[in-house]
């Protein structure tokens, strides 16, 4: 799974940026969190059928379901 990583040091114009992405209960949680139990989720199916979106997507879903979300 990669996600790439932008460079703390980098500085932009913020009207410059694109529309920031709708806040949900999915932002309880940080990507390290979410990027771990989608790991999990990867490791579970013995590391076959690499789909990291799909394991992201249920990573989300399934920490939201924890805190009482959808």
């Amino acid at each position: 799974m990669s996600n790439p990583k932008v460079k703390a040091s980098q500085k932009s114009d913020p009207s410059k940026q694109p529309n920031p992405l709708k806040k949900d209960s999915a932002s309880t949680f940080s990507d390290d969190e979410i990027r771990t139990r989608a790991y999990q989720i990867y490791e579970s199916r013995d590391r076959n059928n690499n789909n990291p979106d799909e394991d992201w997507a249920q990573a989300e879903t399934e920490l939201m379901e924890l805190v009482g979300g959808k």
